[in-house]
């Protein structure tokens, strides 16, 4: 039964290196997870964990999840078929309720005899480190949104430039196909100076860029209440786009969308950042 397929479809199993203790061992892809309160429900915090099998035999492995209250994890233990060697990944969803306190809170994985606990720091959206990002898990509106699948407005802020979380969570789609233009506003919690946006649009090997990405759309900042454009992009056919501008001092990016790739014709944006 070795490579038997993972009872979760959200899990991914793949061959890892055992280190002969004969033990589960969990693991988390971060030391540490900052969840930002005041964000959307759609977009809670994220992290990869899993656990890797030491043990000798193939064997059908637990792992149980705990986090400390009020925040709410998205599963509360993994299970799964475990070959010797191998080891088992899946994204974990931390959800902060609105009137969590700021503060250090704890997530425990528990396999076997092992235990590991992992920090969860919650901060306000406008305290959180953003590397530079001034649009990370800020504010969006869009004039339509897709109902098909999950395409979360807050996801294009998120911080998740991933393509593989289409439809799953992490991107929007428009909901009027071959109708122009679509926009997508973030709003930056106040005048902010801006001299770039990037963009990332929809860039899979099943689903390139060139052929269902978007291809033409401006790039406008709200100034004093009215909205100017700083950069246009013309005959696309990247996933991911920087656009460069004379420094402004604006409260808010819109990204006007013209055309895109392909026959469908929809707006489809993973994510967009906005740098002083």
């Amino acid at each position: 039964m070795v490579g038997a397929p993972a009872q979760d479809p959200g899990i991914r199993v793949r061959r890892g290196i055992s280190k002969g203790t004969g033990r589960l061992t969990p693991i988390s892809r971060a030391g540490r997870l900052v969840a930002p309160l005041g964000v959307d429900a759609a977009c809670p915090a994220k992290l990869e964990i899993g656990m890797r099998s030491d043990a000798r035999e193939p064997l059908y492995a637990d792992m149980f999840v705990e986090i400390d209250r009020p925040l709410v994890a998205s599963r509360p233990m993994l299970s799964s078929y475990l070959p010797p060697g191998y080891e088992l990944g899946a994204k974990l969803l931390v959800g902060v309720p609105p009137a969590t306190p700021v503060g250090e809170y704890g997530l425990r994985l528990k396999a076997g005899e092992e235990e590991l606990t992992v920090p969860i720091s919650v901060v306000d959206v406008g305290e959180l480190d953003n590397g530079g990002n001034l649009a990370l898990h800020r504010p969006v509106t869009a004039s339509s949104q897709h109902t098909g699948a999950n395409y979360p407005l807050c996801s294009v802020v998120d911080g998740d430039r991933d393509s593989s979380g289409w439809a799953g969570g992490n991107g929007w789609n428009d909901a009027t196909s071959r109708v122009w233009p679509d926009t997508l506003d973030i709003a930056l919690g106040g005048p902010r100076r801006l001299s770039r946006v990037d963009l990332y649009t929809l860039d899979t090997e099943r689903y390139p860029a060139a052929w269902l990405g978007l291809r033409d759309w401006d790039v406008r900042v709200r100034e004093d209440g009215r909205w100017r454009t700083v950069a246009q992009v013309r005959g696309n056919t990247a996933g991911t786009v920087r656009s460069d501008f004379a420094p402004v001092t604006a409260d808010a990016v819109r990204i006007s969308t013209l055309a895109s790739n392909g026959p469908d014709n929809y707006s489809r944006i993973i994510e967009v950042e906005a740098y002083s």
